[in-house]
């Protein structure tokens, strides 16, 4: 049983004439405030699912990720660690509780038969700062995790989540709301990079009417779209950022539960 919802957003087509200056006013404002011209404000904002993630309590969040069946652990930071400044503490923090994740927690199974782990180590260490999550993150990456099982992906390799810096609460990899996907590996063996695969150009769209295609015909590249334009649909995440993007995000998906913004954005 849910606690959210119903998400599934209008088309924007459909939307009454009534509607339209406001909303396409709201897209105009929604660009700028990105600084891209693809975002926009999508109708019914407040039912798309990334609304409400971003928007969700960390004990409500916690339930639900719970009913869905995700296997997770609460992350806590030892009380003598609070506001101790030393090297041990810091440690600690990092391998606990990292300031400012609201509900920070970390996966301690696959996600619907995907196991994720942090690319580029021989042994990963499942304790790593990076990969503390918030909540709200977590029942993002569930949905993502639905498309890429729909493919026979089986686990998947990420940068990072948790990060630390500086940044307004609910944004990026501070809060724990955003993960750095690049690797994809099948159950036949099959591994999509990003960086190899994905075959983009810079400022091109990703998704929708006028989408570029990938460079080239291949059938990683078809993969990667195909995963990032069927999880912009279902409005899980209100930033996904890939190579179409800029030459930061050569190498990985950038996927984000942001909190305080109305926009979307996917290029």
């Amino acid at each position: 049983m849910t606690h959210l919802a119903a998400r599934s957003p209008l088309r924007r087509s459909a939307l009454l004439t009534s509607l339209g200056v406001c909303l396409a006013v709201g897209a105009m404002v929604a660009s700028a405030q990105a600084g891209n011209h693809l975002a926009f404000v999508p109708a019914a904002l407040e039912t798309t699912r990334a609304y409400q993630y971003a928007t969700m309590s960390g004990a409500l969040c916690l339930v639900e990720l719970a009913e869905r069946g995700v296997p997770f652990q609460r992350v806590t930071r030892p009380s003598w660690a609070q506001d101790d400044d030393s090297d041990e503490a810091e440690q600690s923090r990092g391998r606990g509780v990292a300031r400012g994740v609201v509900t920070p927690i970390r996966f301690t199974g696959p996600v619907r038969g995907i196991r994720y782990v942090q690319t580029y180590r021989a042994e990963p260490d499942p304790l790593a700062p990076a990969t503390i999550l918030d909540c709200p993150l977590a029942l993002a990456i569930d949905d993502f995790s639905k498309v890429l099982a729909s493919r026979g992906v089986v686990e998947v390799e990420y940068l990072s989540m948790y990060r630390p810096g500086k940044m307004r609460p609910g944004t990026r990899h501070p809060a724990g709301r955003a993960i750095d996907v690049a690797i994809a590996k099948l159950a036949d063996g099959t591994r999509y990079s990003v960086k190899r695969d994905y075959h983009g150009r810079v400022g091109a769209q990703t998704c929708g009417r006028g989408a570029e295609p990938p460079r080239r015909d291949e059938p990683g590249a078809h993969f990667w779209r195909s995963v990032v334009c069927e999880t912009d649909a279902k409005r899980s995440f209100n930033l996904m950022l890939t190579p179409n993007y800029d030459r930061g995000h050569r190498d990985h998906l950038h996927l984000e539960v942001r909190s305080g913004v109305r926009w979307l954005l996917t290029q």
